[in-house]
């Protein structure tokens, strides 16, 4: 069931109102989770309150462990529902996504749909990276990131991503996967003149600085730009587009 299937997929389990339970019956329960999820760690705690650091930053994500307890995370086709109230969607094509874009509109997507989206999951194709992208969540909570898992020779480079949900937009979430495809190709080679947005500290009246390439598809970055200041400074041109970079 979907309690049972959110506690297996946990690396953090929250057993809360633990002060409205004889401490005596509280380790068989703890024993029923670990059935469930040895792996993950258990808190008892009283109206929720944990510390913080203890949930934020662990960097808890582990892909084998992730296909031990579900086989058929990377199969984008074959999510069920569990209820008429709730449908799914799940796309998958070839090509490659800007990380920059993607991460901005993850972020804007559980903002305004968090509150009803039940799981959603993917593996990413991002342009100048060999490692692969995987992304989960539950709710408003999601952890993503590169994974020590490289796209072969021989792989085809493709995206697939699944969302469960009430009332999804599910020709909004495809579009919005779509906008964040780029091409491996870019505009701009090492040592071209360019112009690079950046903060007003160091902006000339348009908002751009002059700067040259000195690297391309850097940590995911379509460039790295050394700017023509007197710090020689390096900042990223995210996105190959004019919004962040433009000519010289």
């Amino acid at each position: 069931n979907e309690a049972a299937e959110q506690v297996a997929f946990a690396d953090r389990i929250l057993l809360n109102k633990t002060d409205l339970v004889p401490e005596a019956e509280l380790p068989a329960i703890e024993e029923r989770l670990r059935k469930l999820n040895p792996s993950a760690t258990i808190f008892r705690c009283e109206k929720g309150q944990v510390d913080p650091k203890d949930l934020i930053g662990i960097s808890s994500f582990d892909l084998r462990k992730t296909l031990d307890m579900d086989p058929e995370f990377l199969n984008t086709e074959g999510e069920h529902e569990h209820d008429n109230s709730v449908s799914s969607t799940s796309a998958k094509f070839e090509g490659f996504l800007n990380v920059k874009k993607l991460n901005m509109w993850i972020s804007d997507i559980i903002q305004e749909m968090g509150a009803n989206l039940f799981r959603y999951k993917g593996v990413l194709s991002v342009a100048g990276m060999d490692e692969k992208f995987v992304f989960q969540g539950v709710g408003m909570l999601f952890s993503g990131g590169f994974i020590n898992a490289k796209w072969g020779p021989n792989e085809t480079r493709e995206n697939r991503f699944v969302f469960i949900g009430k009332d999804l937009d599910k020709e909004g979430l495809l579009k919005g996967f779509k906008e964040c495809q780029c091409s491996e190709q870019l505009r701009f080679k090492i040592g071209d003149k360019v112009r690079a947005r950046v903060g007003k500290d160091m902006a000339e009246a348009d908002g751009y600085c002059p700067g040259v390439v000195i690297k391309t598809w850097d940590q995911g970055n379509a460039y790295r730009i050394q700017l023509q200041d007197s710090k020689k400074t390096n900042v990223w041109g995210p996105i190959d587009e004019d919004d962040f970079v433009k000519a010289a």
